[in-house]
């Protein structure tokens, strides 16, 4: 009976032949790009022991992250590969026909002696039943859902009529001569089957050395495939940061969040104070800050000029803190200044991500 569904270690073997023919192909191709420079400046001294050294270090960047990536779709690979098979092999031990079938000469009752899937791996796959017939040994073929089977004879090249085969086995190498009934046409086809066996064998051989030999090396376990897989993320969020760091250096917005002035409240208060002074507003004094997502602090300052009106009095405050704000990390909120009594009042904001920054200097 057919096996479609194999145990599990065919499948690690089959997904594991693989790693290593892959790795071992990456490793034959720089070793070969390095010998073409063998005689260049950089490698012309080194002894057979060192040169060798270093094609290992060189095929080893490649190598592992091979290793690594084989690692981390192995396992989702074979239960892919045995879904499949299992899916076949269902079918095939579950196809039947629901009726007896008779034999086309004798109408005896006919026995199933072979069966096959038929486009295992297609969505119109089916089995297909041989019949003999105990009495007179004629054979037909039907496919699960009744069809019949018919096989087609081959057609002559040069003529196009049906060709005439006649077929030997001797010591299992099957030789069929085909002719043609009309024309001088003749082929001759050999299978045998006893060097395909020698090739199936010499296969399995090979494979298995490759197992025996370098398993170890090319297909990693769990605890050395984490910890490469590991290693591996930590360099490509490296290698992604080091790309976002690259974009940010030439975008000059960001350069110009950049070049702001980062001030203390103490600062911030000494700079405003030093400049509106000169200007007629005293006595400025900051509220206790709101230490959340951004720091908002309230603050509060005197009119001494008598003549100057409300609406005056808070644009020309507005505009004073505005330009000493412009070139800090500070910003006015957008609730403005209130005016009573000549006490003006309002709330600055201060910003310290990256991202925040560059929204406030976007024209």
């Amino acid at each position: 009976m057919f096996r479609y569904l194999q145990d599990d270690q065919h499948y690690i073997d089959l997904y594991d032949i693989y790693t290593i023919g892959k790795c071992l192909d990456w490793h034959r191709n720089i070793r070969d790009g390095l010998e073409e420079k063998r005689n260049a400046e950089e490698y012309k001294n080194f002894s057979k022991e060192e040169f060798d050294k270093e094609v290992s270090k060189i095929s080893s960047y490649t190598v592992n992250f091979i290793k690594a990536s084989r690692y981390q779709h192995k396992k989702e690979t074979i239960q892919k590969w045995m879904d499949r098979d299992r899916k076949e092999q269902e079918k095939f031990d579950n196809a039947i026909l629901l009726h007896e079938v008779l034999c086309k000469e004798c109408f005896s009752v006919t026995e199933i002696i072979f069966k096959d899937l038929h486009y295992p791996y297609e969505e119109n796959g089916q089995v297909l039943f041989m019949f003999e017939c105990p009495k007179c040994k004629k054979r037909q073929a039907l496919y699960e859902d009744g069809t019949e089977w018919h096989y087609e004879t081959p057609k002559c090249p040069e003529c196009n009529s049906p060709l005439n085969g006649k077929s030997k086995d001797v010591k299992n190498v099957l030789t069929t001569i085909y002719s043609c009934p009309n024309c001088s046409y003749k082929k001759e086809d050999v299978d045998d089957f006893n060097e395909l066996k020698k090739e199936r064998e010499a296969r399995e051989a090979r494979e298995n050395k490759l197992l025996t030999e370098y398993r170890k090396e090319f297909c990693v376990d769990d605890k050395t495939g984490n910890e490469m897989l590991r290693f591996y993320e930590q360099m490509s969020r490296f290698v992604e940061e080091l790309k976002e760091r690259e974009k940010k250096d030439k975008d000059p917005l960001i350069q110009k969040a950049r070049k702001l002035k980062k001030l203390t409240v103490v600062q911030l208060e000494k700079l405003i104070e030093d400049t509106i002074e000169k200007e007629g507003f005293k006595d400025l004094k900051f509220g206790k800050p709101e230490m959340g997502q951004y720091v908002i602090i309230d603050f509060s300052v005197n009119e001494t000029k008598d003549d100057r009106q409300e609406y005056n009095s808070i644009n020309a405050l507005k505009k004073l803190i505005k330009g000493i704000l412009e070139d800090t990390n500070w910003r006015l909120m957008s609730d403005g200044i209130q005016y009573r009594l000549g006490i003006l009042t309002g709330r600055l904001k201060a910003y310290e991500r990256e991202e925040d920054l560059v929204k406030i200097v976007s024209p």
